[in-house]
């Protein structure tokens, strides 16, 4: 005798056959998958070039801030420059630089006479102002570095007579006194009115005075405070 199926059963696999069909409808459908293989390829091909065009925009964005960090760079680098240039020109102007190069060197000494044609026994030595007037006299002819007896004569030096001594940078020197000038022309500094005042002197007493082209001169560095004190008045 056959078996009759049950009503629920029968319930349950139509509501099974309905979930399994309205699951197959509900995935999405892939709509190039309907595309023949040709147009997939040119779809894919276009997607690429999309983002080729996206990366070679940020190449080109990253190489402009590249370049502008570059020029950032260059232009600090030449101010860099010019402040070294600054520094190293007041360096020069205040002494505190060292140098060497083609210049004069000057050398004055005290007479060998026992006695002065004039009666004056000034006359045989060789004084502050003759010095004075040697310096003064090479800064015309365009020194830009001079040194006395190995002291740098700076904007604060003061060339004083103490005896028969010199003071100078607060150091004393005896003669002979050379004078060491770089950039001196020789020209320049024989046509000086003092120069040649110098020159004829010489001739008269017996002083030493001479006056020599060098090709490999120095001037050691001032070693001494280059900040000007001024007096001020008490309270």
């Amino acid at each position: 005798m056959a078996r009759r199926p049950r009503p629920g059963l029968l319930v349950a696999c139509a509501l099974l056959g309905a979930l399994i069909v309205v699951a197959v409808r509900s995935q999405p459908a892939d709509p190039e998958v309907r595309f023949p293989r040709r147009f997939r390829l040119v779809g894919l091909i276009h997607r690429e070039q999309s983002q080729t065009r996206q990366l070679r925009a940020q190449t080109d964005e990253l190489r402009a801030r590249l370049e502008a960090i570059r020029r950032d760079t260059a232009s600090r680098q030449v101010g860099a420059a010019a402040v070294d240039a600054q520094v190293a020109n007041s360096g020069l102007l205040a002494g505190t630089q060292a140098i060497a190069g083609r210049g004069l060197k000057v050398t004055l000494d005290d007479s060998d006479r026992k006695q002065s044609p004039a009666g004056n026994v000034n006359d045989l030595v060789v004084h502050s102002q003759d010095v004075q007037a040697v310096v003064n006299a090479l800064w015309r002819a365009g020194a830009e570095a001079m040194a006395i007896n190995g002291q740098r004569v700076v904007s604060t030096s003061a060339v004083l007579c103490v005896g028969n001594t010199l003071l100078l940078n607060g150091t004393v020197h005896s003669p002979p006194y050379v004078v060491t000038a770089i950039g001196a022309v020789e020209e320049r500094f024989e046509a000086d009115r003092l120069v040649r005042r110098l020159h004829d002197d010489a001739d008269a007493f017996g002083l030493r005075f001479s006056v020599s082209r060098e090709s490999d001169l120095r001037v050691p560095a001032f070693d001494g405070a280059v900040t000007p004190r001024y007096a001020k008045p008490t309270g």
